[in-house]
């Protein structure tokens, strides 16, 4: 049985799928608000230094592969033509020559030994490309911190910007306390103290301007990290919740020897290291006694059948050119000196960055709980104050200095909670742990 509407509906129907079609895309185009979730796939699907590094990787594949090529035999197929004419003036008369045709065939070669050089390169290329692999982990794990930073900044500067707001509002109204208790009906304050309250607000409202520039600086680098349109602005950022647990990390000693470990950067310099040691027997060995054996064959099919067998084994010495393969050798075996002493001044780098982590991190979770039993206690401060200022106990600069106690407290609060998130995720970075947002990769 058909359940196809009357034509008379077929129509509208059809306007109503386009539409509910284009609604649907509209919504996933438009996005009210951003996570930090949202943040890191944004940055792995549009980062450019991201996107670098796994074709880097690609084209280090390549040429493993291009490796592992030399070791099987190469067919050529060939197709000539040739129109030749020679004319040749003697005593004779002229004397021409035509040849006009066509050559079909092929050739084939196939290298059978030649002393491991073909080999000191495939397993060259083969560390080279592991290195290289390494390389785009610490690439996208560096871009995935530089993500949580940024996103964390542009949090921190939004609830700067909401403490300015607060700070506007409070020195408002204590100027407008201020006044009342000036007043000549109250004469509670003194006149000179308006002087000091509008001076405290038209602070307030400067420190505001400058948290408000914050958040458009915070927001372009995060922009720009993920690969936002430069001409649309970012949609409302998702706040993270504040700390609560505070989980120690396991002993310093166990994550230095961790992090050198673990590390993609250390990875990648070793695996180069090791790339660079067939280099240096490459070279001793072109330096050196050389046996290659190969095999050639060609044929011809047309205009006539011919075929050619050929069977070689070459042995060679460099007697004398001057010392070129010889310094070329020493040359290789000074590269992986080199190597191994960026590599030990490199891990020496990584134990100073873990240890500077380490510590940081455990002493931004002590800051997050000292910093919230402080303004819990300048808020309380705050109130009792403006509380006697209304009951013309306190003076004003009793209320300014509770006021800036209380700024100083939210300040300190912001700072330290998302100071405790970026040292939380730089410790994962420099000690070689996956990040958050990399596993989708």
């Amino acid at each position: 049985m058909s359940t196809m509407p009357p034509k008379v509906f077929r129509v509208p129907l059809s306007c109503l799928a386009v539409l509910g079609a284009s609604v649907l895309a509209g919504s996933a185009m438009a996005q009210d608000t951003l996570t930090l979730d949202d943040a890191l796939r944004l940055a792995r699907e549009n980062n450019g230094s991201i996107k670098a590094a796994y074709y880097d990787l690609d084209a280090a594949k390549a040429r493993t592969k291009q490796s592992i090529g030399a070791f099987f035999p190469t067919v050529t197929p060939r197709l000539e033509w040739n129109n030749t004419r020679n004319v040749t003036d003697n005593s004779l008369g002229d004397s021409i020559f035509k040849d006009d045709g066509t050559t079909t065939g092929f050739n084939a070669s196939w290298k059978i030994f030649d002393l491991g050089l073909r080999q000191y390169s495939l397993l060259g290329s083969r560390r080279s490309e592991d290195a290289t692999r390494y390389d785009a982990l610490q690439t996208l794990r560096n871009i995935l911190y530089t993500v949580h930073q940024q996103f964390y900044d542009a949090l921190r500067s939004e609830e700067l910007l909401r403490v300015s707001e607060k700070q506007v509002e409070r020195s408002q109204k204590i100027l407008e306390q201020t006044e009342f208790g000036a007043s000549d009906e109250i004469g509670a304050f003194p006149k000179k103290d308006i002087l000091q309250a509008k001076a405290d607000l038209l602070n307030a409202k400067v420190e505001y301007l400058k948290s408000k520039n914050l958040v458009a600086t915070s927001e372009a680098s995060l922009k720009s990290t993920i690969g936002w349109p430069n001409t649309k602005e970012l949609p409302q950022l998702v706040k993270i919740d504040a700390p609560t647990d505070f989980p120690m990390p396991p002993p310093r000693d166990q994550v230095v020897e961790e992090g050198l470990r673990d590390r993609a950067d250390l990875q990648a310099q070793r695996k180069r290291v090791d790339a660079q040691v067939f280099s240096v027997k490459r070279a001793d060995r072109e330096a050196g006694v050389s046996l290659d054996v190969d095999i050639n064959y060609s044929r011809d099919f047309s205009p006539n059948h011919n075929e050619n067998r050929n069977l070689a084994l070459l042995v060679t010495y460099p007697l004398f050119d001057g010392g070129q393969l010889r310094e070329a050798a020493r040359a290789q075996k000074f590269s992986l000196e080199a190597a191994r002493k960026d590599l030990l001044q490199a891990e020496r780098q990584a134990t100073a960055e873990i240890e500077s982590a380490y510590a940081e991190f455990v002493q931004n979770a002590e800051r997050v709980a000292a910093a919230k039993l402080a303004l819990e206690a300048a808020q309380l401060n705050y109130e009792a104050a403006t509380e006697s200022q209304k009951e013309g106990i306190n003076d004003l600069i009793a209320v300014l200095t509770a006021q800036v106690s209380l700024v100083t407290a939210e300040s300190n609060y912001i700072e330290a909670t998302f100071d405790y998130y970026v040292s939380d995720v730089n410790l994962r970075l420099v000690t070689g742990k996956p990040m958050p947002g990399e596993a989708n990769r």
